[in-house]
């Protein structure tokens, strides 16, 4: 039996599908809690939206290598004291977490923006000029 790698032939942007399979092979190594992430692709740009709530921008790390965006960091949990009252169920998720994208070659990494506001990490990634949808006229011959 040999195993046949799926591909969803059905995706208009298989650079995407790259994106998101570069991340989810990340989760759980080396991870305590995988945060959830959205991508969107505009004209001119990637737009990758991160859920980082209770995380502190100064416990994130990221960084664009041999076009992998790799973003990392920690939340840690708030230990409350013991005579406050007892901690009888808690499904928050705390520790280190780890996602990497592999970006499709034609983003611009030096002009890469990252903005982080009520526990939503904004990262803009530009695309190269020959990357961008352009327009061509149709014209007939004379």
């Amino acid at each position: 039996m040999s195993l046949i790698k799926y591909t969803n032939r059905l995706s208009p942007w298989p650079e995407l599908d790259v994106l998101a399979l570069a991340s989810r092979a990340n989760v759980g190594r080396g991870a305590d809690w995988t945060p959830v992430v959205s991508v969107q692709e505009f004209d001119n740009e990637f737009v990758l939206a991160v859920e980082l709530p209770g995380v502190d921008e100064n416990s994130l790390e990221i960084a664009i290598e041999n076009n992998v965006l790799t973003i990392s960091g920690e939340k840690r949990a708030e230990r409350e004291a013991e005579s406050e009252g007892k901690h009888h169920v808690s499904e928050r998720s705390f520790g280190a977490f780890r996602r990497a994208f592999r970006l499709p070659g034609a983003v611009r990494t030096e002009a890469v923006a990252a903005e982080l506001d009520n526990g939503l990490l904004t990262l803009r990634l530009p695309k190269a000029e020959q990357a961008r949808t352009r327009k061509i006229e149709v014209s007939r011959p004379n």
